[in-house]
C-alpha cells in the first residue's frame, strides 16, 4: 500500500463526516429560514381561517409524520449493506493477519523473517484500517437517514421563502 493509497483511506471517513456537518449546516439554516416565515404569519395576525393556511397545517401535520418515517427506512435499508461491507472487510483483514502470522512463524531464515514481517505489517495495517472504516459506514448510513430530512426543509424553505 502506498503513502496515497494509505492517506486516502484515512481521510475518506473524516471526509464523509465533514459532508454530512455541512448538510447538518444547510437543513439548520433552512429550518430557520421556514420558522421565521411561519412565526412572521403568526406575529402579524394571520389565522388558519383562510385555505391556504389550512392546507399549509395540513402539510405541516403530514410531514411530521412522513419524514421521519421515509428517513428510518433510508437508514434501515443503508444499514445492511454498510454492516456487510464491515464484516466482510474485518474477515479478509483477520484472515491476512492470520495467514502473516502464521507463514512468519515458519520462517527458515532472517531474510525469510524479515520478507514475512512486512507482509504482517501490512496485513496489521490492513485490519486497523478495516476498524478504522467502521466511522465511515455510520456516516453513510447517517447520511441516508438525513437526506429525506433535508430535502424537505429545503422543499419548505423554498415554498414559503
Amino acid at each position: 500500500m502506498t503513502r496515497e493509497d494509505l492517506r486516502d483511506e484515512l481521510l475518506a471517513p473524516i471526509l464523509q463526516w465533514t459532508r454530512l456537518g455541512r448538510q447538518m449546516n444547510q437543513m439548520m439554516l433552512a429550518s430557520i429560514e421556514v420558522v421565521t416565515q411561519r412565526s412572521y404569519g403568526l406575529l402579524r395576525g394571520h389565522t388558519a381561517a383562510e385555505g391556504h393556511d389550512w392546507a399549509e397545517m395540513g402539510l405541516m401535520t403530514s410531514e411530521k409524520v412522513s419524514v421521519p418515517i421515509e428517513s428510518m427506512v433510508a437508514m434501515a435499508t443503508a444499514m445492511p449493506a454498510e454492516v456487510w461491507k464491515f464484516w466482510t472487510r474485518s474477515g479478509e483483514a483477520m484472515s491476512a493477519c492470520a495467514g502473516s502470522a502464521m507463514s512468519l512463524a515458519s520462517s527458515r531464515s532472517a531474510d525469510e523473517m524479515r520478507e514475512r514481517q512486512a507482509q504482517f505489517g501490512q496485513a496489521l495495517l490492513g485490519s486497523a484500517l478495516a476498524c478504522y472504516q467502521l466511522a465511515g459506514s455510520a456516516a453513510t448510513v447517517a447520511d441516508a437517514g438525513l437526506a429525506p430530512v433535508l430535502r424537505q426543509v429545503t422543499d419548505n424553505a423554498e415554498r414559503l421563502g
